[in-house]
């Protein structure tokens, strides 16, 4: 939703439904952030980047073991308010927040984006470290998801266009649509 003119395209073709993908996006990638920043308790270990750095053997960089204590701390640093959003929101109905007697921190697009490069920066830390290359973690283009989604929404401009020149009859799309 970096485009702004396509956003409005998407958002007045698809209405409510980019909303609730939207919203469902955020609250995926909160959780996910959530899960990989939070300690094991005492009855259970997590799969996190604390357990990533407590498999940090011996390291023979002293160096590294400093770079990645330092990007962890500000990995958490900057996730509080994420984790606090989880906590109140997604994992728990908290009274306050339900009443709005508490409002909780925003959390923005960018937020959430710092955070996950930062992740990547700290995993990189470690495939330098053991594997002397990096990762490149941009791989997946969101048109991979919403591709087919997205092609219908232009679909649909582009005929109402062609209805509004009076290429194609009013209400066409009836016609040839059994319902």
């Amino acid at each position: 939703m970096s485009d702004k003119a396509r956003t409005e395209l998407l958002g007045k073709r698809l209405g409510g439904v980019l909303g609730m993908f939207q919203s469902l996006l955020a609250d995926e990638m909160t959780l996910s952030i959530s899960r990989l920043t939070d300690k094991d308790s005492r009855a259970q270990t997590n799969l996190s980047l604390w357990a990533l750095r407590a498999a940090i053997p011996d390291a023979k960089d002293v160096e590294f073991e400093k770079n990645v204590n330092g990007a962890l701390d500000q990995i958490i640093k900057d996730a509080a308010s994420i984790r606090k959003h989880r906590h109140k929101r997604l994992a728990h109905y908290d009274l306050a927040v339900s009443l709005s007697a508490e409002i909780l921190p925003v959390v923005t697009f960018n937020d959430i984006r710092g955070v996950l490069e930062k992740i990547e920066a700290l995993l990189n830390l470690f495939y330098w470290e053991f594997e002397n290359t990096t990762m490149f973690f941009d791989t997946l283009p969101a048109t991979d998801l919403t591709g087919k989604m997205e092609a219908t929404a232009y679909k649909a401009h582009a005929y109402d266009l062609l209805e509004a020149e009076g290429i194609v009859p009013k209400m066409e799309w009836r016609r040839r649509v059994k319902m």
